[in-house]
């Protein structure tokens, strides 16, 4: 919650730290040096810092894209890896999965692929989470 404004204390506050704080001593070349700062300022051509700047998100947007494709990619491989690597496993393990839950076996994978999901999601923040705990 702010206070209302009073002119009258603003300006004592301003006059009391006016005597008590001074003002620091500018060096003598100070000016000069403003003066060429500015100078170098003023000759920097705002289409040539345009032009560079575009240039320069030019080149990060096709790294971006380049980036992006790789990981496509590669994305795009260990799926289809990991479809053959499940399809295996399922046709080795169908029968003896069969053997031992009867007609359950549908149910226990569709469960199992999700809770192998699940932990594969999960597994950083369930590291982090134990290792506070330990």
């Amino acid at each position: 919650m702010t206070e209302p404004r009073n002119p009258g204390l603003d300006r004592a506050l301003d006059e009391a730290l006016g005597r008590t704080l001074s003002a620091p001593d500018v060096p003598q070349t100070f000016r000069t040096r403003l003066n060429a700062a500015l100078s170098r300022t003023a000759d920097t051509d705002l289409a040539s810092l345009r032009e560079r700047l575009q240039i320069e998100r030019r080149q990060q947007l096709e790294e971006l894209e380049a980036h992006y494709v790789r990981v496509r990619g590669s994305t795009l491989g260990t799926l289809i890896g990991i479809a053959f690597a499940a399809g295996a496993a399922v046709t080795i393990a169908m029968p003896w999965l069969h053997e031992h839950l009867g007609s359950y076996t549908p149910m226990a994978i569709t469960w199992g692929g999700a809770a192998l999901g699940l932990g594969m999601v999960f597994r950083d923040p369930l590291r982090t989470l134990l290792r506070r705990w330990s």
